[in-house]
């Protein structure tokens, strides 16, 4: 049983740092969540005064309108880097609205830059408090910064929102897992599995904890659901380089392109454009995509 649970360990060991938004239940702009947690303390504010973004320079209504539009079309294309330089243009055009300060946030994470992610998020909870995917991706944002006080006061805030939110529940686990604080992780992420049983992000934090409670006989089924769920990321931390390509090539051509499935096939040298891709693939299941 105990050599069982260490070799679902090692294929996923590094799995729970890396939920972005690929492989959750969520779109690529946002998340959801549906049945209460039985204990959620109270959010700390997680608005903090030294992250204010200072209002940029107005810049032609006319010209941000249009900034706005290129950068939603690129963003929904994948390509973060130039979304984020018209959206910035497209916020110093409305300052005020906290949906354009969202987007700019995620559009500048996935380009890598995780503090301005961080500041801009920030303000457009400042701007809109009521918005549970800004919350939530704060806290993602957090935790890619190894700030886990952080991380849980932001999930704590889109848990006073929506206390059914399985992804809030999951980032709030990550945040006690990391902190220390066990017993309250196991509640939260049981609480989120029990909630969006098919997400193996979650499943694998909670193989995860359960490892480090030193609870391995429970831990097996959870990361067997992980492997399951997203079988190209436990290929590649195994080793089994030729399966993860195979998989992040199918993750490609249902819909990721310029995604995180194109980014690892980049890294593992499948290739360096979509152009050479060859998008008639067989998954390891043997499935022809």
């Amino acid at each position: 049983m105990r050599s069982a649970t260490l070799r679902y360990a090692t294929i996923l060991g590094l799995l729970a740092s890396g939920a972005l938004l690929t492989g959750c239940s969520d779109d690529a702009r946002g998340v959801g969540g549906t049945l209460p947690p039985s204990s959620v303390t109270s959010a700390v504010p997680s608005v903090s005064a030294d992250l204010s973004v200072p209002t940029p320079a107005p810049v032609d209504p006319a010209m941000a309108k249009t900034a706005w539009k290129d950068g939603v079309a690129l963003f929904d294309n994948g390509d973060y880097p130039a979304a984020s330089d018209k959206l910035k243009i497209a916020v110093a055009g409305k300052p005020e609205d906290a949906y354009r300060r969202y987007l700019l946030g995620l559009a500048l994470w996935k380009s890598g830059d995780r503090d301005g992610a961080e500041a801009s998020l920030v303000e457009s909870a400042k701007l809109d408090g009521t918005r549970l995917k800004t919350w939530i991706n704060l806290a993602r944002v957090r935790h890619d910064l190894e700030n886990r006080t952080g991380a849980l006061e932001a999930a704590n805030e889109a848990l006073d929102l929506d206390p059914a939110s399985a992804d809030a529940l999951h980032q709030r686990g990550r945040a006690l897992m990391e902190l220390g604080r066990g017993d309250e992780a196991l509640v939260a992420l049981t609480t989120a599995r029990g909630l969006d049983a098919g997400n193996g992000y979650i499943a694998n934090t909670l193989g995860l904890l359960l490892i480090q409670l030193g609870k391995p006989a429970e831990a097996i089924e959870p990361l067997a659901a992980a492997k399951d769920a997203l079988p190209h990321i436990a290929y590649e931390r195994a080793g089994h380089f030729d399966e993860a390509k195979t998989e992040y090539l199918a993750a490609v051509d249902a819909g990721d392109a310029g995604g995180k499935a194109m980014r690892s096939l980049v890294r593992l040298g499948a290739t360096d454009t979509t152009d050479s891709l060859d998008f008639t693939v067989t998954t390891a299941s043997g499935k022809t995509q």
